[in-house]
């Protein structure tokens, strides 16, 4: 049932003092343990999304400088980004890139605005939470939130599914209170919010729509067919991203690709599918808080269990939609943390008035209150260790290395870590990316059959080296690893890379 009573907790969040010192406590503390190691590389986390970002920031950057047009790195950089495919508009990139104009390029930057969306977002974690619990659940649920290690990591990312997942969160509170009050200034504040989440990724459509359609049964469908006010969200809802996609598919053509290698149906009867999916799941909130969150569906009544239900649709036909991502990119799972996260706040809440209840003894409660905290801190210890774990720092200089040695040659051809971004970031290459088992394999679920040699011909024609850094990639394909063997002579080769020349074949 839902509850908003503090009587699990009256001895403690009973008192404002004592909520408003734990809520700012693990805002403080969650920021602070994101500021941790900030100026390390982004291959931490997605790598290949990150430097896509990071490419397209820094050539927005290099196009608004002064000198650009006889800029040697300006040149290369706007190439680079004008490049890349577009998936969405950039606006994390452009906010990055408007930021170097005053703080210089600086990768970090790009790593402090997702943090800010991150936690800015907490406040509607919390509230909602709040809502269908009470404070003792709505505070555990800001906690996981926060301190979930996956969730520390990715909320630090430069791509952005961070920035989505706050606007998502905001404006399905926003839903919720339009819902609860009826009046305008909620209904704006929904439309705009939902709104802007739809322009930044369009796949926030899933939590979105079924969160308002569910809650839309809360007066009856009817009562909203004759409401301007649902009128109002649902129109300011679609309009940005609906502009912006009729204008980028049908006017300037620039997001046909986006729609590519993206909707696989033939998976649905795949079993592979759902257990990569359940290891996803796993790996990103655990699959007991997953279960455990589930039960909260079953607990809330009214109004917050129709929104659970909608979030929880939402989750699963987003999964099945994008069956091939949800089951291989661990950050398409990114919004199922504060799903999770609110699921579970009526389930401790109910937990912890079965400990508390009807006691005069302090001891369960202190008890409950050591456990917490206990948990907390080892939570945000197993986040520093992870955010200790790896030092890439020193790739800078690998990769500027491997781009002297090649010089100026215009394209090369990459077998590489993240399609060649980084030799193309660091190095100040332009790269076209060979294709790798898991990208023949993505296009075979499409139905393309390519000629591999015919493709290879037609990729490494006009290039002037091929550059190798990983051999474990040219290894699995062992006739293009012959064909190049049999035709190239290496021109430099270190560490961990072979440069073959392709412009001087072998006899």
């Amino acid at each position: 049932m839902t509850t908003n009573s503090t009587e699990n907790f009256d001895w403690y969040f009973g008192k404002k003092a004592s909520i408003f010192f734990t809520v700012v406590m693990l805002f403080v503390l969650g920021i602070g343990i994101r500021l941790y190691d900030l100026s390390d590389l982004p291959l931490d986390f997605a790598p290949t999304r990150q430097l896509f970002s990071a490419l397209k920031a820094r050539g927005m950057y290099y196009s608004m400088l002064p000198d650009a047009a006889t800029n040697e790195h300006a040149q290369i950089a706007i190439r680079q980004w004008q490049a890349t495919q577009v998936i969405e508009p950039p606006i994390i990139e452009q906010l990055t890139a408007y930021t170097y104009l005053v703080l210089g390029e600086n990768l970090a930057i790009a790593r402090l605005y997702s943090i800010f969306f991150w936690i800015i977002a907490g406040l509607p974690v919390l509230l909602l939470s709040r809502k269908i619990a009470g404070w003792t659940g709505a505070i555990f649920a800001l906690g996981f939130y926060f301190f979930l290690p996956y969730a520390a990591i990715a909320s630090r990312v430069f791509q952005p599914d961070p920035l989505m997942v706050s606007l998502i969160l905001f404006g399905v509170w926003s839903t919720y209170s339009w819902i609860e009050t009826k009046n305008w200034k909620w209904a704006i504040a929904a439309g705009l919010f939902n709104g802007l989440a739809l322009l930044v990724k369009n796949v926030s459509v899933f939590p979105i729509f079924f969160s308002i359609f569910a809650l839309l049964f809360v007066d009856g469908i009817k009562f909203h067919v004759k409401n301007l006010k649902t009128w109002a969200v649902a129109g300011l809802s679609v309009l940005p991203t609906g502009i912006y996609t009729l204008y980028g598919v049908f006017a300037a053509g620039f997001l046909g690709q986006q729609f590519a290698f993206r909707f696989f149906p033939g998976l649905w009867l795949d079993p592979a599918l759902y257990l990569r999916w359940k290891n996803m799941v796993e790996g990103v909130t655990g699959f007991t808080p997953f279960f455990v969150a589930l039960l909260g569906v079953l607990i809330v009544t009214g109004p917050a269990k129709k929104l659970l239900i909608g979030l929880w649709i939402g989750y699963v036909l987003y999964g099945l939609t994008f069956a091939y991502h949800i089951s291989s990119h661990d950050y398409y799972q990114l919004f199922l943390i504060p799903i999770v996260a609110i699921s579970l706040a009526p389930v401790v809440e109910m937990f912890a008035a079965n400990i508390t209840k009807n006691s005069t003894n302090i001891v369960p409660k202190m008890f409950l209150g050591v456990f917490l905290t206990a948990l907390l801190v080892i939570q945000l210890w197993n986040i520093r260790v992870e955010l200790a774990r790896n030092e890439y720092r020193s790739d800078v200089g690998y990769w500027s290395a491997i781009g002297e040695k090649l010089g100026n040659p215009g394209t090369v051809l990459t077998i590489s870590q993240d399609y060649g971004y980084r030799l193309a970031y660091w190095g100040w290459q332009d790269v076209e990316s060979w294709l790798d088992d898991a990208e023949l394999n993505l296009r075979a679920l499409d139905g393309r059959k390519i000629d591999i040699t015919e493709k290879f011909d037609e990729k490494v024609a006009g290039k002037k080296y091929i550059v190798v850094t990983q051999m474990s990639k040219l290894d699995d394909q062992l006739e293009i690893k012959q064909l190049i063997l049999e035709r190239y002579p290496v021109f430099a080769e270190g560490d961990g890379y072979v440069i073959y020349d392709v412009e001087n074949k072998k006899e």
